[in-house]
């Protein structure tokens, strides 16, 4: 089948390139949400660092057989990657779904069972890999939103590995 390729004919803006008038509006509206997120950039980094090193503290605290993944200071500051020994990674999903929101293995890696080649060049062991959860904070996630999902992930664990506490 043959593409047809329809020419659009307008005024010169953008150089000749496509016809119409630029979204003003939206343009100033970007303009002052990038203003937004530079005047609170410092404030929102470190709030979401403290709701990830809570999250990561939290979880080690309550949760058996459980590593961080990546460099313990040179990292994302809203972005925490453990791994469970013993579970699969998406039968946690499974079981925190609709009250918890995370995603299994690397970024990379997204709906794929195999472990991530991101995962095995950190040297994380297949076992440990194949449990693996990544957590994001964001400006507005608040202690009590961190200690919930300590508390859904860890119950959910432990009923996948059938421990009790």
């Amino acid at each position: 089948m043959k593409s047809h390729i329809f020419p659009m004919y307008g005024a010169s803006q953008e150089r000749g390139k496509r016809p119409g008038t630029e979204n003003v509006l939206e343009l100033v509206g970007l303009g002052k949400a990038c203003e937004i997120a530079h005047r609170d950039l410092a404030a929102n980094r470190d709030h979401m660092r403290r709701m990830r090193d809570r999250l990561e503290t939290r979880l080690l605290e309550r949760v058996t057989r459980v590593r961080v993944n990546g460099h313990p200071k040179i990292r994302l500051p809203n972005t925490l990657s453990v791994s469970l020994e013993g579970v699969d990674g998406n039968a946690v999903l499974a079981e925190i779904e609709g009250q918890v929101a995370a995603s299994a293995g690397a970024a990379c890696h997204s709906g794929q069972v195999r472990v991530s080649h991101v995962l095995q060049a950190m040297c994380v062991p297949e076992e440990w890999a194949r449990g693996t959860l990544r957590f994001s904070t964001g400006r507005m996630t608040s202690e009590t939103d961190i200690d919930t999902a300590v508390t859904v992930v860890a119950r959910a664990v432990e009923r996948l590995r059938g421990e009790r506490r």
